[in-house]
């Protein structure tokens, strides 16, 4: 067995690592802050809580040690990391059990089972991934794969859509007798089916996945035989209502093909890793529960931008259309208020005329401190903390925040 290092995402970990091991780790992370971008894509302003731009450069930091060791810390990311003969295991900053949970009501999740999801670790965690995909491609591919039209341009013996004249003509004084066309078809060739298809074959395609389901990978990618390779314009693809039945499929295989590493050399080092983006995952999962809990009171995310000054405020959660509104914050409370979060509760408030605003995070044992209410002008505001403990059921915290939640609301 492999010797294993389990780290918390966002904390530094002391590590002894090869010149080479540094190497593969460093452009990892390089990589993987450049795919993990969809999720959660648009760039934060200082009114959205976004980081420096040192931090969006790369999902790992390396630091070097007087004593030969290195300080290691992986930036709002979770999963496995292989460097050779070292294994690192990346857990969220909450329990997993809890991460799990809230990633079964995210949009990654697919809606087959309301029982929460439980994982031992982070290599379950991929595990998981992979099987939600693989489970909703199979449905997919089931109900049959959405056709569109591709634009192709080529050389045939007859015409077909428009004839380019100078290829033509080239191709007829070297002795080929052949018209170069532009046309279009419409096939299963489409981007949302390549992303598809291409998150199956990874899935094939990888060693620590169990074989059963490298096995039921590689049937779905032999009956997407006629979808092409993927394109690096797919990434950009939105699916539209005509895209209904790829709801569930699509954000998990874009999860899976971002959380992939490509194998990394270094030296004699290969680096492999899948790692998972956390903080929009979770805001997704607290917002979907947030959702039904309140309902029919709508609950969604949506932005404002402001008509001078080219300010967009883009709160996590808007309740009843803006009447009150609500962040996400993917950490612990302490039992003050910071003024950062402060500032960006009432500044998101004041845009949207409402007169309360709450931020939802999280505690570690439930006597923990919340900070107290706060007022400023007419803007109540107001902090909620999920139980996030070892010990704590996610269920029964879910419950709690929501009801929580759902009193304040009514009053």
């Amino acid at each position: 067995m492999l010797p294993e290092v389990v780290l918390a995402e966002n904390r530094e970990c002391s590590v002894r690592l090869s010149d080479q091991q540094v190497q593969a780790l460093e452009e990892i992370g390089r990589r993987m802050a450049g795919r993990m971008n969809w999720w959660g894509s648009k760039r934060k302003t200082d009114l959205d809580g976004g980081s420096n731009s040192d931090e969006r450069a790369s999902v790992v930091s390396v630091g070097y040690r007087p004593n030969g060791t290195h300080t290691l810390k992986f930036r709002n990311v979770v999963g496995v990391v292989r460097l050779g003969d070292l294994q690192l295991q990346i857990v969220p900053k909450i329990p997993l059990s809890h991460f799990c949970h809230l990633m079964g009501r995210s949009e990654v999740a697919p809606r087959v089972d309301d029982s929460p999801v439980r994982v031992g670790s982070s290599q379950e965690l991929r595990e998981l991934v992979c099987r939600w995909l693989l489970a909703e491609a199979e449905r997919v591919v089931r109900l049959g794969l959405h056709r569109d039209y591709s634009d192709y341009d080529e050389e045939l013996s007859e015409v077909r859509g428009s004839v380019q004249p100078v290829p033509t003509v080239l191709a007829n004084l070297s002795g080929r007798v052949a018209v170069h066309c532009t046309y279009s078809e419409l096939d299963e060739d489409a981007a949302i089916n390549r992303l598809m298809k291409a998150s199956c074959a990874a899935v094939a395609s990888d060693p620590a996945i169990d074989g059963y389901q490298r096995r039921r990978a590689l049937r779905l990618v032999l009956a997407m035989g006629r979808v092409g390779v993927l394109r690096e314009a797919d990434w950009r693809f939105q699916a539209t209502r005509l895209h209904a039945r790829y709801s569930r499929v699509l954000p998990l295989a874009k999860l899976v093909l971002a959380s992939r590493g490509a194998s990394i050399d270094a030296g004699n080092v290969v680096g492999t890793c899948f790692l998972i983006p956390t903080p929009g995952i979770v805001e997704s999962g607290l917002r979907n529960i947030l959702a039904s809990a309140l309902s029919p009171t709508d609950v969604r995310k949506r932005g404002l931008r402001l008509t001078e000054g080219g300010i967009t405020l883009n709160p996590d959660l808007v309740v009843d259309g803006g009447r009150i509104v609500g962040d996400v914050k993917y950490k612990y409370f302490g039992g003050d208020w910071d003024r950062a979060s402060f500032n960006q509760i009432v500044a998101f408030a004041s845009g949207f005329e409402a007169q309360r605003g709450f931020i939802v995070g999280f505690r570690d044992r439930e006597d923990a401190l919340v900070p107290l209410p706060a007022a400023i002008g007419n803007i109540r505001v107001r902090k909620f903390a999920w139980v996030a403990s070892p010990g704590t059921d996610p269920l029964l915290s879910e419950s709690a925040l929501a009801e929580e939640i759902r009193t304040w609301i009514a009053m």
